[in-house]
């Protein structure tokens, strides 16, 4: 099942709401959730079921805290009145990552998950569709870290390179590509991936810089 879209608004919160057609389901996406909007949502119980990895969403405090920071974007899919099914978030990488030695060229999509009672409806990629909407994305390299022991193997009942195709499905439609890196936590395992979007408005030395500091090669701007 495919979530068909209406015309998205704008709400009283300052996000920006889009519904989606689904039968029998009130769902909604609110983009750019600022600080604040968090305080009485719930999270459906479908979200954060891992076997072998603890969700960094557990409590809405994280959401708050990353829509509080400078650029940091969190978008959720809501079902009426005030349940979380699915959310995705968006920050710059920390000071202790590899990463950041580029400063705010390289921007993380940091993560998302829809909940096992709500998948299949195509709602993670509405998300990443509207995110990606916007020009912000085209003055940076956008990286996602596709780390295996993340992935919900037993909620998705697939194997763990059907889940790689998938991540890689997700995000190749808009620009995403493999890059290989020998970044420690990528390498660690062969089935990791990294994928980057490089913006049409990075420059041929931003583009340099990020070729070499996936090898670790940091140069000096």
């Amino acid at each position: 099942m495919t979530a068909r879209i209406e015309t998205d608004v704008t709400s009283q919160s300052g996000c920006r709401v889009v519904p989606l057609m689904l039968p029998h389901v009130g769902l909604s996406i609110h983009l750019n959730c600022p600080p604040g909007f968090f305080a009485d949502l719930s999270l459906d119980s479908g979200l954060g079921r891992f076997a072998h990895y603890s969700s960094i969403i557990q409590k809405f405090d994280v959401f708050e805290k990353i829509a509080s920071g400078k650029d940091g974007k969190v978008a959720l899919a809501i079902l009426e009145p005030r349940t979380v099914v699915a959310y995705a978030a968006c920050w710059y990488p920390s000071t202790s990552e590899r990463w950041s030695k580029l400063g705010e060229l390289m921007y993380e999509m940091g993560a998302i998950e829809v909940s096992r009672n709500f998948r299949h409806m195509g709602i993670a990629q509405t998300i990443i569709n509207h995110i990606m909407e916007e020009e912000f994305f085209e003055h940076k390299i956008a990286y996602m870290n596709g780390f295996s022991w993340h992935w919900d193997l037993d909620g998705s009942h697939l194997t763990i390179d059907q889940y790689r195709n998938l991540m890689i499905q997700l995000l190749s439609k808009h620009g995403f590509k493999e890059y290989y890196t020998n970044e420690p936590n990528i390498a660690l395992r062969e089935e990791n991936i990294f994928m980057a979007r490089v913006g049409e408005g990075v420059s041929s030395d931003d583009r340099k810089r990020f070729r070499n500091l996936r090898f670790g090669i940091v140069d000096k701007k």
